[in-house]
């Protein structure tokens, strides 16, 4: 970076640049993932000297004033604490002051610092995330990096951190893992996805990877999947079938995101009903909810039908890029596909969008959408949550699952199609 280009007569010149133009390049393209640090330390100063504000921006996410942070790791500490004195944690009680543990059983066995330790665990992992961060694909221009710089202090990643939530945790070990499976490390990078699995259940979305295998290896891989989730069911499976029983579910209009929002809305706004027609041959709807699922799992099909004509597009996406940015957008994609489609998503979880934003610098309307979800709290908690916005942000929320899903597609058919190549010539 050491001249910018201006146009004379129609050609570019270059134009060297000032020291001062080539530190900031410099510190934006090389030194980006240190400002999520910054931000940290800003809000510890404003929380420490300046609670009223610190509390003014916890209401921004969701509406609720935290005048303490990580009150989502706090729950987990205090569940894996009941869970050790022998309370059944998936039903209410007074240990968890009258709420349950929907995580995995297999998270329980993790949960052994003591709750007084929530501060502690609380900033460790913020650190760790933002370690995360420089494991992703450094911005190539000054523009990337103020896409990147954008997407790194976004409300949805400021949301998750102030949470504690454990989302940030599978964020770190999904980075982490996509990093060791580039370096070549295999084993471990799909072990570090395995064991989120277990722990959170939509990491699994992250093994789609694996098609870049070989089929020896992929095979064997497979395998030892089957083996190792029979062997987890056989151990937790009651536990994961309650905590799946009772998933958290709430309001479309606030922070979240998934396939039924949108459909679930508009039945809250009796813009969906459930009519009795004579004559009619087929299911008889009981209640609006019922119709808001089914109308939710239409517009999913018909979402994914879309998805793979858009298979075109997405190819010329992952074609172009260099094999950390493809590994990272389909990573991010497939998690953010499987979450849409799976549950109601708190709005943290969108944080995975994140990965998949040095991969779509050519596509600059895709990358704007997936910028105003990162920060859609922000002119929602301004317009009061007007039904317009709502509007607009679901219908965002459904064209860039279009986008995103055609990717995994063109993704999983591409290597489906290698692997299948491969196996015809080692017969011939």
């Amino acid at each position: 970076m050491g001249a910018a280009r201006i146009k004379v007569l129609g050609l570019r010149v270059p134009v060297p640049l000032t020291p001062g133009q080539k530190f900031f390049g410099s510190f934006f393209q090389k030194r980006i993932f240190l400002l999520p640090f910054l931000a940290l330390i800003f809000f510890w100063l404003l929380h420490e000297s300046a609670l009223p504000a610190y509390v003014w921006f916890t209401r921004i996410p969701d509406g609720v004033a935290k005048p303490q942070p990580f009150v989502d790791l706090r729950a987990v500490l205090q569940a894996g604490a009941c869970w050790r004195a022998g309370v059944d944690v998936y039903v209410p009680s007074a240990c968890l002051g009258g709420g349950v543990f929907n995580y995995a059983p297999f998270m329980l066995r993790l949960m052994v610092m003591p709750v007084a330790a929530t501060a502690a665990c609380g900033v460790l992992m913020a650190l760790g995330f933002i370690v995360s961060l420089s494991w992703l694909p450094r911005p190539r221009t000054r523009a990337e990096a103020w896409v990147m710089t954008a997407a790194m202090l976004s409300t949805t990643v400021y949301y998750g951190i102030e949470q504690g939530n454990l989302d940030v945790l599978m964020f770190i070990m999904a980075a982490g893992g996509v990093r060791l499976v580039l370096a070549g490390r295999r084993l471990p990078g799909f072990g570090v996805f395995g064991l989120a699995a277990a722990c959170k259940f939509y990491p699994a979305a992250l093994l789609v990877l694996a098609l870049r295998s070989s089929r020896r290896r992929l095979t064997a891989m497979a395998v030892c999947g089957v083996v190792l989730l029979a062997l987890y069911l056989a151990i937790y499976g009651p536990g994961v079938a309650d905590a799946i029983r009772i998933l958290p579910s709430g309001t479309p209009f606030r922070a979240t995101f998934g396939r039924i929002d949108l459909a679930r809305g508009l039945n809250l706004l009796h813009l969906l009903t459930a009519r009795r027609v004579d004559g009619w041959v087929g299911p008889v709807f009981t209640s609006g909810a019922e119709v808001a699922s089914v109308a939710s799992w239409l517009m999913g099909l018909a979402a994914m039908l879309a998805a793979g004509l858009r298979r075109g597009a997405a190819r010329k996406t992952l074609a172009g890029l260099d094999p950390a940015r493809h590994a990272y957008l389909v990573a991010g994609a497939a998690v953010t596909v499987l979450c849409f489609f799976a549950a109601q998503n708190v709005y943290y979880r969108a944080m995975f969008l994140v990965f998949t934003i040095p991969g779509l610098a050519r596509r600059r309307a895709l990358l704007a959408a997936e910028l105003l979800l990162l920060w859609e709290a922000v002119p929602r908690a301004a317009t009061g949550g007007w039904l317009g916005f709502w509007l607009l942000r679901e219908a965002l929320w459904w064209w860039v699952i279009v986008e995103l899903g055609a990717m995994v597609l063109a993704f999983v058919t591409a290597e489906v199609t290698r692997l299948r190549l491969d196996g015809a010539a080692r017969k011939m």
